[in-house]
């Protein structure tokens, strides 16, 4: 089923979630309208359990997303008037979403485009996608993104990313070399590779998914000792979900598990 959003495409198949950044003539970057379509679509996703998985990519071929759109700036204020970081909802983890979540870079990925790179489960990349970081070109800081990288990739890499300013791009096989992306696809086989991937996640239990997801990512904010707390009372909660005595179950009668929705966690 299709929603009807004006900068992005959003639609929900056998079992997978698609969102295309949709602003081919300004190289999909978000302005005031995506910034507040993109929330509104991670919450379908996360409130429709005929969706277990997700994909967010670009349309075209030359630009994954560029960031804020400099001439239509998203609306980053609060009530009073005051910018908050709150505003700022592009991403799924931005919108505390715990399904699963492929990043397919179709092309190039820039300042605040890297935000769907740091917070993205999965990422993938065609060959001619490139990597960089123009906010203090613009006398910005760059802030969030290489915050959010750094938990990713090598610092010496975020660093001379953020202040080189987009001087140099970093290739699809430097990104691969770095841990930025897990895998370079040739372009026209990008979208297929990102639903081979959803494929095989999809099989699984939703609630253990996401459970899943949020024990690694929760991992990154804590120390390893409460982490590993944390994680051990998310493996408890899940050993009293059906899905679990179901897993159990349906391997030793060797036939394929039916899992709860998402919404039953």
């Amino acid at each position: 089923h299709h929603m009807n959003y004006s900068t992005i495409d959003y639609q929900v198949s056998d079992g997978v979630a698609t969102i295309l950044l949709k602003r081919v003539d300004q190289l999909n970057a978000v302005n005031s309208i995506m910034s507040n379509e993109l929330p509104d679509a991670w919450n379908k996703f996360n409130n429709d359990d005929s969706a277990i998985v997700a994909i967010i990519s670009g349309s075209g071929d030359k630009s994954f997303c560029t960031g804020a759109d400099l001439m239509d700036l998203p609306d980053m204020n609060d009530d009073l008037g005051k910018a908050t970081i709150e505003s700022i909802k592009w991403t799924s983890l931005q919108n505390q979403i715990w399904k699963p979540v492929i990043c397919a870079v179709n092309g190039m990925c820039c300042a605040g485009g890297l935000h769907f790179i740091a917070d993205s489960d999965i990422i993938i990349a065609s060959d001619h996608s490139t990597f960089f970081d123009t906010h203090v070109k613009v006398g910005l800081v760059a802030g969030l993104e290489p915050v959010g990288l750094s938990r990713k990739i090598p610092l010496e890499s975020v660093l001379r990313m953020s202040l080189v300013g987009g001087g140099e791009r970093m290739s699809a096989e430097q990104a691969l070399n770095i841990g930025l992306i897990g895998e370079i696809v040739p372009h026209e086989k990008l979208l297929r590779r990102a639903n081979e991937i959803a494929d095989m996640i999809k099989l699984h239990s939703p609630s253990a998914l996401s459970k899943t997801k949020k024990a690694i990512w929760k991992s990154k904010e804590t120390g390893l000792t409460d982490a590993l707390h944390y994680a051990w009372g998310l493996i408890s909660e899940q050993n009293i979900h059906s899905d679990f005595k179901e897993g159990t179950s349906a391997f030793a009668e060797k036939r394929s598990p039916v899992w709860k929705p998402y919404s039953n966690n």
